[in-house]
């Protein structure tokens, strides 16, 4: 038996920040408990110079998990993707900021939860992708993303600090620029943050023409795809011997954020946030508190840009303005406790309520969408009760075992409806949609429950396995329970898939059940510094799926109607990681070869076809040199397979196979960092697998006035540099 120390990834990341200013770090994160212990074998923990790498290059925080097996992203805004893993995708997978649990509060998603944090406030991120603990979060089917902000940094006993951080980045494809800078005064008891990053770039260009040419853009330029956002965060946090007080706020101002696969483009999105959370050691062990608030006020319109009449009629098609405004509050409290020297528990409960109002004010003079004001949500809520028990056990040496249990109530409700006017003419059906919508029973509570049991098996120092199944529950969003007409202007505005069809929700959608197994592999040298290689095979059965079916009738190779409903479907495959480290020399320094590897099937086990936007076979490989104390230099190979398995349904369009080649180089002294390098070296034309259908241009009102059949391009070459300096 060994001593372990178990840490918050916000405490390592306050110990790297801690060796290069030499102040001190609370301890009240620390838990001393007996036994062996390791961290799950499919965890991946992005710290330090990982970290740094991952942020280069990216105003997207969901784009910094994409060099983790099994990961991939829903091409959305240029700071709003949508994480996968393992085919599960945007709120079927737990995602976390600082603790809290974010939801998107607009039809398409568009103000994702970690479009609220920037990549350069970013201190840490913990991704798992196989058996998360039931410890780790619920109502979600698939794996966990948190990420932490810069945590709170003390100055030693009886002295204090200043310092601070500044930086900017530039790419040459779409001129975009970012900047960002953090201020700290503390002293050994009182720490005060301030970190604000901006970032702006204009509608990047594609490595060829991708489309015709029209609405003012040239064939090889993404339209909508433009941005300007800004994120600002207080940290003010309160120590004391082995208590810990810390206060977050948050704000964001984003006036515009184009969506290439959406119909209209975000507006102005405010968000404000208030996090408190106390963490405390007491003679039993570890006690968390968070409480926390999002006030969301979100605007989307559909004549911005190149949304233009015609190709060739440059003016602007009809306004249609869409509002949102949200609420989030959540309670979060966890207890960490040995029970023994082998033996560790942790219990919690949370509770989370969350209330929108989603509706398109009428257009003065328009016929089609007026007099009325359109109310696509009206009072909805969402609230979460939930309480968990999981126990850590080490049986022997070599054997530990996990098992937990967490029970949720779900409750949904909203208000009755209006359309833009009470006709059922002209395609419209406003009066018979809202009134068989609002004649149903709106108020939904769903019992949900979570198990996660494993196994992890460690012979010795050179290998490490994990297997085990866990049981997941997520109960439907309130766009999938409350969105109700059937009209195609109306429909087509509530998409968060970026397929360019329409949706209608289903108020008596049942819960989804992912059962899921799992086995992981982990082999590497004693000292985990030659080489090492993971494998993570895994079999998911999900019970209730809410996937698409036609409205009505369906017409192939265009975009139409669908409405969401209950089916079973499977989704299995394979992840694959290695690294050896190839030779070293005193004038070349070290090189080391790395490589991924992923592969996911996702089928409708009822319906008989392909799961909606599954990221096709993939990989990466990349030689590194590490080159004195401070240089990096990478090449990277990026490998994408065509993507054939296509939802029928969906009329999903198509995929090519790519390849694409990037260099990258970063010099990096603790005080100063530089990073510059070539994305797409080759200038590659490539189409996003996960980028959606190609609706960035054009009258995107009419479902089938842009044509079908075009898919989001991918980034041409582009040359970057950043700085960062420390002071």
């Amino acid at each position: 038996m060994k001593v372990l120390k178990i840490k918050r990834l916000a405490l390592l990341a306050s110990l790297m920040l801690a060796n290069a200013y030499g102040q001190t770090v609370s301890n009240v994160d620390t838990l001393i408990v007996t036994g062996v212990q390791d961290l799950p074998a499919t965890q991946t923990n992005l710290t330090g110079a990982q970290l740094n790498q991952s942020r280069v290059n990216t105003s997207n925080t969901a784009a910094m998990l994409l060099n983790i097996p099994g990961v991939s992203m829903y091409t959305n805004g240029g700071v709003s993707g949508l994480p996968s893993i393992h085919g599960l995708a945007d709120d079927r997978i737990a995602i976390k900021v600082d603790g809290m649990d974010l939801l998107a509060s607009c039809p398409n998603h568009m103000n994702s939860p970690l479009s609220y944090i920037s990549p350069s406030n970013v201190a840490s991120v913990k991704v798992i992708t196989g058996l998360s603990p039931v410890s780790a979060g619920g109502d979600s089917l698939g794996g966990i993303v948190s990420v932490q902000s810069l945590p709170p940094i003390f100055a030693n006993k009886g002295e204090s600090l200043q310092h601070g951080e500044i930086g900017a980045s530039y790419s040459s494809n779409a001129s975009a620029v970012a900047g960002n800078l953090n201020l700290t005064a503390a002293g050994d008891e009182f720490s005060a943050k301030y970190t604000v990053d901006s970032a702006k770039a204009n509608n990047y260009t594609a490595g060829g023409n991708f489309k015709p040419a029209g609405n003012g853009l040239n064939g090889n330029v993404v339209g909508a795809s433009r941005y300007i956002a800004t994120n600002q965060q207080l940290n003010l946090a309160w120590q004391k011997d082995n208590h810990l007080l810390e206060l977050k706020t948050s704000y964001q101002f984003i006036p515009f954020e184009g969506y290439a696969n959406q119909r209209m483009d975000m507006t102005k999105n405010i968000g404000a946030q208030f996090n408190l959370k106390y963490t405390g050691q007491y003679d039993w062990g570890k006690l968390e508190a968070q409480a926390y608030n999002q006030m969301v006020n979100h605007q989307m319109d559909d004549n911005v840009g190149a949304r233009t009449k015609s190709a060739t009629d440059l003016t602007p098609q009809s306004s249609m303005p869409m509002l949102a405004a949200s609420s989030t509050n959540g309670v979060d409290v966890k207890g960490t406790m040995p029970l023994s020297e082998s033996q560790l528990a942790r219990v919690g409960a949370l509770y989370q309520t969350y209330l929108l109002n989603d509706w398109w004010p009428a257009v003065p003079g328009s016929m089609m969408m007026g007099p009325n004001t359109m109310q696509n949500i009206n009072n909805g809520s969402r609230d979460r009760l939930g309480v968990f028990g999981e126990i850590e056990q080490q049986w022997t040496k070599e054997w530990m075992g996990l098992a937990g249990l967490r029970v949720e109530q779900v409750a949904a409700n909203a208000g009755n409806v209006q359309g833009y006017n009470n006709s059922n003419s002209m395609g419209q059906n406003n009066a018979r949609d809202s009134a068989a919508f609002n004649s149903q029973n709106h108020q939904q509570i769903n019992y949900n429950w979570d198990l996660t049991a494993l196994s992890r098996y460690k012979p010795d120092q050179t290998q490490n396995y994990e297997a085990g199944y866990s049981r997941k529950t997520r109960s439907p969003n309130l766009y999938e329970r409350y969105t109700w007409s059937t009209q195609n202007m109306n429909a087509i505005m509530n998409n968060f898939v970026g397929d360019g069809n329409g949706y209608v929700g289903q108020v008596t959608l049942a819960p989804e059940v992912a059962n899921t197994f799992s086995l992981a592999s982990d082999w590497h040298d004693s000292n985990k510094e030659l080489w090492g290689f993971k494998t993570n095979p895994y079999y998911t059965y999900i019970s209730n799926y809410i996937d698409a079916t036609c409205n009505s009738t369906c017409t192939p190779n265009q975009f139409n109607v669908l409405k969401y409903l209950n089916q079973n479907a499977q989704v299995y495959g394979i992840d694959l990681s290695g690294n050896v480290m190839l030779g070293k020399s005193a004038d070349l320094g070290s090189f080391q070869l790395t490589a991924l590897g992923s592969y996911t099937r996702g089928q409708n086990v009822t319906a008989g076809t392909n799961l909606y936007n599954i990221m096709p076979l993939n990989g990466t490989v990349g030689l590194v040199q590490f080159l004195g104390a401070n240089w990096t230099n990478t090449i990277q190979g990026q490998f994408v397979a065509a993507k054939t398995n296509v939802n029928s349904v969906r009329n999903e369009i198509a995929t090519g196979g790519y390849s694409l080649f990037n260099l990258r180089s970063s010099y990096d002294d603790k005080k100063y960092r530089i990073n510059f390098g070539i994305e797409n070296l080759l200038n590659k034309l490539y189409a996003l697998p996960q980028g959606g259908a190609y609706l960035g241009q054009g009258p995107s009102m009419g479902i089938n006035s842009i044509p079908w059949g075009t898919a989001v391009a991918g980034m041409g070459r582009t040359f970057y540099v950043s700085a960062n300096m420390k002071f």
